[in-house]
């Protein structure tokens, strides 16, 4: 009987792990809105535009947690259209390129994006990442890019933190090593030397360079991305440093470096 009994748990457990691994769909769904009011200086048709996007993973929990993201009500291309029309920047480009045509200047039209989009999962973590981004008639457009890694499996699923997935007392650890990525991730960039790297880190930081809470798996480790303006200039870009799993020894908990080795991404993320 006992036999029989550990048998069965020792099935149940294969299944509630294979179940747990099981693939998640990469479908998206994206609308996208127009308003196009005016025209340019050359009298071709100016539209203002909004993008809106989800994603369907095929796990229920996954799927509700998307959904309460979304302000509890899924989009479709009728409420963008109208999320468009009523926002209040849009009004206010149309107002302001009035003033443009009267100082002889060009019109010009907004745009932005709210995108949530699956980037990943392991066999007991999904990866979302979410695009805030837009242009209102400035010298660019700016935005942010927000990382959140999930538990699979479980109803209302919380992010987890940095903090959740450090040993103790090793974020120093954690931040010496991400800065040293940014070292070299500047070197690249800029064409400089190390030292000069190292003093525009300085520069810019001053003593607040930190580790982000905005991170991810990714197959050879774990990669933490910064924002525009956050550790550096706009002209970088966003700072995505992938820290080796051999590096992270000791610093992350093990299970979760044995997580990243099966981080599965759609192929629009993988490197080349």
């Amino acid at each position: 009987m006992l036999r029989k009994t550990l048998a069965a748990a020792a099935l149940s457990l294969v299944f509630s792990a294979t179940a747990q691994a099981a693939p998640l769909s990469f479908k998206a769904k994206t609308f996208k809105a127009k308003s196009c009011t005016d025209k340019d200086s050359e009298g071709k048709t100016l539209c203002d535009q909004y993008t809106v996007g989800y994603p369907i993973t095929g796990d229920k929990h996954l799927d509700d947690w998307v959904r309460k993201q979304m302000g509890g009500k899924l989009p479709t291309q009728r409420s963008v259209q109208s999320a468009l029309i009523r926002d209040k920047d849009v009004k206010e480009t149309n107002k302001e390129n009035q003033q443009r045509r009267e100082d002889d200047g060009p019109p010009c039209a907004s745009d932005s994006i709210n995108t949530l989009e699956l980037e990943g999962y392991t066999p007991n973590y999904a990866v979302f990442g979410q695009e805030d981004w837009e242009y209102t008639c400035g010298a660019h457009g700016n935005g942010v890019h927000t990382l959140t890694v999930l538990k699979r499996g479980i109803t209302n699923p919380k992010p987890l933190e940095l903090d959740d997935i450090l040993l103790p007392n090793q974020k120093g650890k954690l931040t010496h090593l991400i800065k040293e990525a940014y070292v070299k991730y500047l070197v690249e960039s800029r064409d400089d030397d190390e030292k000069s790297a190292r003093e525009y880190i300085v520069e810019y930081n001053g003593n607040d360079f930190s580790a982000t809470e905005n991170w991810r798996f990714d197959k050879t480790g774990l990669t933490f991305l910064y924002q525009s303006y956050e550790i550096g200039a706009y002209s970088l870009g966003r700072p995505e440093l992938t820290i080796p799993t051999q590096d992270l020894q000791g610093i992350v908990k093990p299970e979760i470096l044995k997580e990243a080795e099966h981080f599965i991404q759609p192929k629009k993320y993988l490197r080349n």
